[in-house]
């Protein structure tokens, strides 16, 4: 009973705290460089761009529709954030502190989160190719109907990931364990891991065929 229960405690991941009233910022670029934070608002439609050399926080907030373009996150912290519908291409979270953030039908293509912690964070319906996770930690991460094919999880100190219905493809998992992650329905052809990186994962049986290639061993 107590392994049971040690097991519903660390997969539990938390939803966003969003408070029922948020503010509407319509310039937020300028709130943003005055401010270094966004708190208990609501942003929509529009663009963000050219944030630099600004170390941010987006504190109880959702972003809908909205594109951000030439912007570098590097240490933000971000507490009950949803980002919903929005491009966050090519944007850099490294070193951040992400907490209780979801990212919904989102575009994340060469997204950088390295050496950032993670946790109670969902990526849903969001595409992420070619996404970085190096030297991440993760404390309760969810990969939901998504597509994530050739991303780096390099490193990775894993305490709870969730992965269903994802498209991992010619992704690279070395370095990260893999016990108690159930890949069974996800794709993950020409995936680059390490054989101990997989002790105690839950595949099909088609996926552990693919897997017998770490083992260098042909089945006839």
């Amino acid at each position: 009973m107590d392994d049971e229960n040690n097991m519903m405690k660390k997969i539990k991941i938390q939803s966003p705290k969003i408070p029922k009233y948020l503010e509407e910022i319509e310039d937020v670029v300028n709130e943003i460089l005055e401010e270094e934070k966004i708190e208990n608002a609501i942003i929509e439609n529009t663009i963000i761009e050219g944030i630099s050399e600004v170390r941010v926080r987006f504190n109880s907030c959702i972003f809908r529709n909205v594109t951000f373009e030439d912007c570098d996150f590097r240490k933000i912290d971000m507490i009950d954030v949803i980002f919903e519908n929005c491009n966050l291409s090519n944007i850099n979270f490294g070193d951040g502190g992400i907490y209780r953030v979801e990212f919904i039908n989102c575009k994340l293509t060469g997204s950088r989160f390295e050496d950032s912690i993670l946790k109670s964070t969902v990526f849903k319906g969001s595409i992420g190719l070619y996404s970085n996770f190096s030297f991440s930690k993760f404390k309760g991460v969810s990969f939901i109907d998504s597509e994530f094919q050739n991303s780096v999880f390099q490193e990775v100190q894993n305490e709870t990931l969730i992965v269903e219905s994802t498209d991992l493809s010619k992704s690279i998992f070395s370095g990260i364990s893999l016990e108690d992650v159930d890949f069974s329905t996800c794709k993950i052809e020409e995936i680059e891991v390490r054989l101990k990186d997989v002790y105690g994962g839950k595949f099909t049986v088609v996926q552990a065929l693919e897997l017998t290639k770490l083992m260098g061993i042909t089945i006839i």
